[in-house]
């Protein structure tokens, strides 16, 4: 073997391997080959006669290396293959699940696990004290329980903190949808392929086929050939998460996407490439991962959560993931769990319009909507979406929400960021009062926040001022957002995972 090999042997091998340590690295090489090829159960005499016959090709040695190599570097995602997380499950799913290799169990044994993970926050099967010793074990050798790994915390100097969470391919759940995939860009810049549909080039024909097809997603399956053993299919891919504190509540701001294929000319996650839908377990995995920092589990009546808003207004369109959003709001909102208030749960879409009532009818959770121009001809600048969708059927879809929803969530949010000498002049103004007077809504004004390479400016105190005060004039309910963890680039359109792993590009 060469020098070259063995120095990447020795880099990759653990220094608490006993083998490694008594034997060396080359010795830890024959061993990994006689496992391969049975010669392990020879007698040494039998195993001298068949290595002088049939010595290890470098071929066999070669592809032993990489094994271990790829193992040694890449435990977590081989351990995600290899079992399947519970997280994502809800109570029925996990007793479905799981009673496929262990009929003997007893549903409130399901029942249990739902608990340690969801209201408990356990993360391991050793912790579930009141399951016995032999059902850990076991379950153990099949099944993971993982909220996803932190690779980077940041603190800004208002406290607000911000997450990189990497997760590895779900193979349990729905990835991608069609009309997900027809929104997908190929590129940093959001082109498309020739034969697939950019959402601005969509007509209102295509609502209904669009709505069909959000309804069907497919399930991704690991294919575990050695080859993509090896390489790209045991891919992870990284998202944001934010949880912003403030006196009287604390808010987690959670992605539905990594990417975004809407191309929002403000937004920073725009400028990322879109890759796939997040599965119910990587959704409610980053509020179990930030609730497990905060200490947010198992808390009494008579204590505060640390979490007590939930906001989907992180990376990506949810309407464009909605089976996940849907599943994933279910988890958390479910009383043997999480047990979050619907009402303190808002989904902030761009105007996905077929979905807008769903939100009221379906998920029953708080609506927001990212409006940020009065016009179509300006939103269809600024939102691409805005010529599939555009402000007309947006605000009629805003009106049915309020009509079916229960009475806590009938208000929407309209939120419009102001962008100097864009949309934050007088007539502007003017014509948000009066386009949203029909409508039981409040205006939230966001100041924009800047990000590296945007072309738009912030509008100054002035200006902001002064939009806000011509709207209450003019008897609209408005509010001015303050900005948090700009510092960190964690504020409203600055979130964009911008440590890509290779395997995902």
């Amino acid at each position: 073997m060469s020098k070259n090999a063995s120095a990447q042997v020795s880099q990759n091998s653990s220094k608490s391997n006993d083998y490694v340590d008594k034997r060396g690295k080359l010795a830890k090489l024959y061993y990994l080959y006689e496992v391969s090829t049975a010669v392990y159960m020879l007698e040494p005499w039998e195993k001298a006669i068949v290595i002088e016959i049939y010595p290890p090709k470098p071929l066999i040695l070669f592809l032993m290396f990489r094994i271990n190599r790829y193992y040694s570097a890449n435990s977590q995602a081989l351990s995600s293959v290899l079992k399947k997380n519970l997280v994502g499950f809800n109570a029925d799913q996990i007793f479905e699940e799981i009673s496929s290799k262990f009929p003997e169990l007893k549903k409130y044994m399901a029942a249990q696990i739902y608990n340690w993970i969801y209201h408990k926050g356990a993360s391991s099967f050793d912790q579930m004290l009141n399951i016995s010793l032999k059902y850990r074990e076991d379950l153990k050798k099949h099944y993971t329980i993982s909220f996803g790994s932190t690779k980077k915390m940041q603190t800004s100097i208002d406290g607000t903190k911000k997450l990189l969470l990497e997760y590895i391919d779900d193979k349990n759940a729905s990835s991608k949808s069609i009309a997900t995939k027809k929104l997908e860009s190929s590129s940093p810049n959001n082109t498309l392929p020739q034969n697939m549909e950019h959402p601005s080039n969509l007509n209102q024909n295509t609502s209904a086929a669009l709505l069909a097809d959000i309804k069907k997603t497919t399930d991704v399956k690991p294919n575990l050939s050695l080859k993509d053993f090896l390489n790209k299919n045991n891919s992870s891919h990284l998202v944001e998460a934010v949880y912003i504190p403030e006196e009287d509540r604390g808010t987690l701001c959670v992605s539905s996407q990594v990417g975004c294929a809407l191309n929002c000319k403000f937004c920073h996650t725009g400028t990322q490439q879109f890759m796939k839908n997040l599965a119910p377990s990587e959704i409610v995995g980053q509020y179990l991962k930030v609730a497990y920092y905060l200490a947010d589990f198992n808390i009494k009546s008579t204590e505060k959560r640390k979490i007590s808003n939930i906001v989907f207004m992180g990376q990506g369109e949810p309407l464009l993931n909605y089976r996940n959003l849907k599943n994933s709001i279910a988890l958390l909102t479910d009383p043997n769990g999480i047990a979050f208030s619907r009402s303190k749960i808002t989904v902030s879409t761009s105007g996905i319009v077929p979905l807008i009532e769903k939100v009221a009818t379906d998920l029953n959770v708080q609506l927001a909507i990212s409006l940020h121009a009065a016009n179509d001809s300006l939103r269809s600048q600024i939102m691409p979406i805005n010529k599939t969708y555009p402000i007309k059927p947006l605000i009629n879809a805003a009106k049915m929400f309020s009509k079916k929803s229960s009475s806590k969530n009938k208000r929407v949010t309209f939120e419009y960021v102001l962008l100097d000498k864009v949309n934050d002049f007088d007539r502007d103004a003017v014509s948000l009062a009066k386009l949203t007077r029909g409508v039981f809504s409040h205006i939230n004004l966001i100041p924009f926040n800047p990000w590296p390479g945007s072309t738009f400016k912030p509008s100054n105190e002035e200006t902001i001022d002064n939009f806000y005060n011509l709207l209450t004039r003019l008897g609209a309910s408005v509010s001015i957002r303050k900005p948090r963890g700009t510092d960190i680039l964690a504020a409203c359109g600055q979130l964009k995972s911008s440590n890509l792993s290779k395997s995902n590009l």
